[in-house]
C-alpha cells in the first residue's frame, strides 16, 4: 500500500507525471477528483470550492472570513456582478459526477477559510488510508508528512517551460497569458502552504524526491518516481503504457 504526493512549481508538470505514474502502478489519480471530495465536506459546489482557492492568497485569515461573511450577507439581495450571486448562479456552475441540478449551492464567499483548510486536510489523510493513490497538490507532501509508506515528489522546471507546457495544457494564446495564470497560482499555492502549514512549496527540503522536468520527458519522470518507489517497496512488474 503505497501513496505519491506530487506537489513542486505550478507548471512544471504534475498532472501529466502524475497521471503516468497511477497509470504505470495502476492505481487511483487524485487532482481534480480532490475538489468533489472537499466539496462534499463543505457542502458547495466543486466550482465554488475551486473559485475560493483563488481568492484566498489575497487576505488575512481573520479579515478574509469577516469581509466574507458581510459579502454573504450582501449576497442575499444581489443579482448580477458576481457569476457566484443572483439567478446566474444555477446557470455558471458546472455540474460533476457527484452533483445533481438540485445539489448546494454555497458562495465561494460563504465557505469559511479555515473549513475549507479543515476539508482539504481531512479528505486527503481519507484518501491516503485507502491506500494506494497519485495525489497532486493542495499540500499532499505536508498533509502526509509522517503517514508511512509514503513518497513525496516536487517537480521543478524553468519559467519558459512552464509557460509552453500551461500554454499546451490549456490552450492559452498568448505566453504572456500562461506566465500570468502561473504566477496568479503560485499565489494561491504558496499562500496555502504559509497560512496553513508554515512552509513553502517551492522548498525542496518537504520532499522525498526532487525532480528538474523539461517539456518533453514526461515519461523519464514518470519512470524516474516509479523506480524511487521500486527501490522502497520492492514493487515490480510496473511499466509505462
Amino acid at each position: 500500500m503505497s501513496v505519491i504526493t506530487i506537489d513542486g512549481q505550478i507548471g512544471a508538470g504534475a498532472p501529466e507525471v502524475g497521471r503516468k505514474v497511477a497509470e504505470a502502478l495502476r492505481v487511483d489519480y487524485y487532482d481534480r477528483l480532490l475538489l468533489a471530495g472537499i466539496a462534499r465536506r463543505v457542502g458547495a459546489t466543486v466550482a465554488a470550492v475551486e473559485a475560493k482557492e483563488h481568492r484566498m492568497h489575497n487576505w488575512g485569515d481573520r479579515f478574509r472570513e469577516i469581509a466574507e461573511r458581510a459579502m454573504n450577507s450582501l449576497a442575499l439581495s444581489a443579482s448580477a456582478g458576481d457569476p457566484y450571486f443572483g439567478s446566474f448562479l444555477s446557470e455558471s456552475l458546472p455540474l460533476t459526477w457527484d452533483e445533481s441540478a438540485d445539489g448546494p449551492r454555497t458562495t465561494p464567499h460563504s465557505i469559511r477559510a479555515s473549513a475549507l483548510a479543515k476539508a482539504t486536510s481531512e479528505h486527503i489523510h481519507e484518501v491516503a488510508e485507502g491506500g494506494d493513490a497519485v495525489i497532486v497538490h493542495r499540500a499532499g507532501c505536508v498533509e502526509l508528512q509522517d503517514h508511512p509508506e509514503t513518497l513525496h515528489v516536487g517537480l521543478f522546471a524553468p519559467m519558459r517551460d512552464r509557460i509552453w507546457r500551461v500554454m499546451t495544457r490549456e490552450g492559452f494564446m498568448r505566453p504572456e497569458e500562461a506566465e500570468e495564470a502561473i504566477r496568479e497560482r503560485e499565489k494561491s499555492q504558496v499562500a496555502y502552504f504559509q497560512n496553513y502549514h508554515s512552509v513553502h512549496p517551492h522548498d525542496e527540503g518537504l520532499y522525498d524526491l526532487s525532480i528538474k522536468t523539461q517539456v518533453s520527458d514526461v515519461d523519464i519522470v514518470a519512470m524516474k518516481i516509479v523506480h524511487s518507489l521500486r527501490g522502497r517497496n520492492d514493487i515490480s512488474g510496473v511499466a509505462l503504457a
